[in-house]
């Protein structure tokens, strides 16, 4: 099992938008601020998913409002803080820019690992509610890599935009909708708990909250967009964290 050095910082669903709309400009510096200040004391750096509201690699261009945070990102791993990205529902296409030009770790599925001997299933969630058998089977097809090649033949201004249309069409939809009933994620959570992992750490639902174990515990991470969670680990303790702006 891979192994991490703490203290370890967990960040999702921040959901920085590559082409802001009226109201969401301070997000990136936002999360840029955060990076700086709070993760910048961290040993090791876990992106749970959906950092992005769209994240895409052409052959020979990147989506340009996303440099602020890579610039950052960068600059912690120079700074000798370990990044380790997994992909969301909303930014699962991450790849070889991110690992061999901003120098971070990335996945697109869920990891399991060490940190200080305690056992750790990270994953974003997206799937993992049993009733979302028809998502998961559009995320394969999604994911699929003939499908991303065609998708890499669209124009990067273009499939920017498009993108961004979708994924406002998706938050219009789901708003309101109780899709989000946290028993399947828990549910989930228990049962690698159960099955020896001392920590499961999830991002997705939006809604951060913390359930112990006999073997540790359960984060969630929550909602960064609106509260500014997060999650640290040090000590063997695991615990919600919500930044303050300054």
């Amino acid at each position: 099992m891979i192994t991490y050095s703490s203290p370890a910082c967990f960040l999702a669903d921040c959901h920085l938008p590559l082409i802001p709309s009226p109201g969401q400009e301070d997000w990136t510096p936002c999360v840029v601020r955060f990076l700086q200040q709070e993760a910048s004391k961290a040993g090791s750096l876990f992106i749970v998913g959906d950092l992005f509201d769209f994240w895409f690699e052409w052959k020979y261009s990147i989506p340009s409002g996303a440099f602020p945070v890579l610039a950052a990102l960068h600059q912690l791993k120079s700074d000798g803080v370990r990044v380790l990205y997994l992909g969301g529902n909303h930014d699962g296409h991450v790849g070889k820019f991110l690992s061999e030009q901003v120098g971070i770790e990335v996945s697109r599925e869920a990891v399991d690992l060490e940190i200080d001997q305690s056992q750790f299933h990270i994953i974003h969630g997206d799937g993992v509610a049993k009733y979302d058998h028809g998502y998961r089977l559009l995320r394969g097809a999604v994911r699929w890599p003939p499908t991303e090649a065609i998708y890499r033949m669209v124009h990067p201004d273009f499939g920017i935009w498009f993108a961004k249309k979708l994924s406002k069409g998706s938050h219009t939809y789901f708003s309101g909708k109780k899709i989000w009933s946290p028993d399947s994620y828990r549910d989930y959570a228990t049962e690698v708990l159960d099955r020896g992992m001392n920590f499961v750490v999830m991002g997705h639902r939006h809604e951060s909250e913390w359930i112990s174990h006999k073997n540790g515990g359960f984060l969630a991470i929550g909602d960064w967009i609106r509260k500014r969670s997060y999650g640290w680990f040090e000590n063997g303790k695991a615990e919600l964290r919500y930044f303050e702006l300054q």
